[in-house]
């Protein structure tokens, strides 16, 4: 892998993977949470219950008083 001849075309592809997989962690970990505080204020205003009271053991979204499921990025509670 690190000979003088340089990289293979699978290396530079499986790294090249890797560093696009890594940002996109990042971007998730770091500028998406920014969203929370209106998820929060949605939830309070719109009654929002959790799927997973009325269904056991299938959390995925949580119902609202306009008769919508809404999900979350992130399934957290």
């Amino acid at each position: 892998m690190f000979k003088s001849g340089g990289w293979k075309p699978w290396e530079i592809l499986a790294f090249g993977s890797l560093g696009v997989a890594g940002l996109a962690v990042a971007f998730m970990i770091f500028v998406a949470p920014e969203g929370e505080a209106d998820w929060q204020e949605f939830a309070q205003k719109h009654h929002c219950v959790s799927v997973a009271k009325e269904r056991i053991g299938h959390g995925s979204g949580y119902r609202c008083d306009d008769g919508e499921v809404h999900y979350r990025w992130r399934q957290q509670s």
